[in-house]
């Protein structure tokens, strides 16, 4: 193989790692928004919450995050795969293009599970318009991280 094969077949294998990494950011941010606006809400209803019950809290749900991090990644997989045929259509930068699909995924994600569950709204951080607007911005950040990304090594 040429030099410039090998360099393209390298290139390629970046992007498994890419689309995790995206993934794992986003549900890491989601998982931080829903804890801050669980919290936000005890704290309104004057319970204390220290520093430390703040980290303790974060760490367990990130540890039992795991069902949500599939979600993200099947979400965002499908999300990732759509954007080069629309790409191919509409001339729209990569950062942008990945952008709008991390957010339009979890903005129907979120959606979905509150259509298949006749309405109830299953994610907490997700009941006001301000906690709902974060999840899709962490979804966003996620497929702008993936573009950027994919900018360095594809060319």
């Amino acid at each position: 193989m040429a030099y410039t094969e090998e360099k393209k077949l390298m290139n390629y294998i970046y992007i498994p790692i890419f689309y995790f990494f995206s993934s794992f950011v986003s549900t890491f941010l989601i998982i931080s928004v829903n804890l801050s606006s669980n919290l936000l809400w005890l704290h309104s209803q004057n319970f204390h919450i220290s520093f430390q019950m703040f980290f303790e809290l974060l760490f367990k749900d990130l540890s039992n995050g795991l069902l949500f991090l599939l979600i993200v990644l099947v979400t965002f997989l499908i999300a990732f795969f759509t954007t080069p045929l629309i790409r191919y259509f509409l001339p729209i930068k990569r950062t942008l293009s990945y952008s709008i699909a991390g957010l339009l995924s979890i903005f129907v994600m979120l959606k979905l599970t509150t259509y298949v569950f006749t309405g109830a709204v299953l994610i907490a951080g997700m009941r006001s318009l301000l906690g709902f607007c974060l999840f899709c911005l962490s979804g966003m950040f996620g497929g702008f991280i993936f573009g950027f990304l994919l900018n360095k090594v594809l060319k």
